[in-house]
């Protein structure tokens, strides 16, 4: 029977876990506005997020929040009042949204070529 490396197995299921968590088209853009702008109400935070429907972005905060990423606080105002901001983990992400940044902008000519030839 051959052994497994638990060090690499569990390596491989945390990187696989993490993308999981943090994969789609709008998670990362949450974040990164988050971070920039520290608390916001989902109004604003739907403004920064360009392109985002407010039913997506309930989705994705709700998931968000599930994985404690980003608390909500919700007050009891007329109309109600929501502010989001990252948690003490979800800050733990910013030199990683960082290095995703500054590779796109290294890497700007490249990217658009991508889009370019993908229309």
């Amino acid at each position: 029977m051959k052994s497994k490396n638990p060090k690499k197995l569990a390596g491989g299921c945390a990187f696989r876990q993490t993308l999981d968590m943090l994969e789609g088209k709008w998670k990362f853009a949450i974040i990164h506005s988050l971070l920039q702008h520290g608390t916001l109400r989902f109004k604003t935070l739907e403004r920064d997020v360009a392109g985002i429907t407010p039913r997506m972005l309930i989705k994705e905060l709700k998931l968000l929040e599930a994985h404690g990423i980003v608390s909500r606080q919700a007050y009891a105002t007329v109309p109600p009042t929501v502010e989001y901001t990252l948690t003490e983990c979800g800050r733990t992400l910013a030199p990683i949204v960082q290095a995703i940044e500054e590779w796109g902008l290294k890497n700007q000519a490249v990217i658009s070529g991508s889009l370019d030839a993908q229309e």
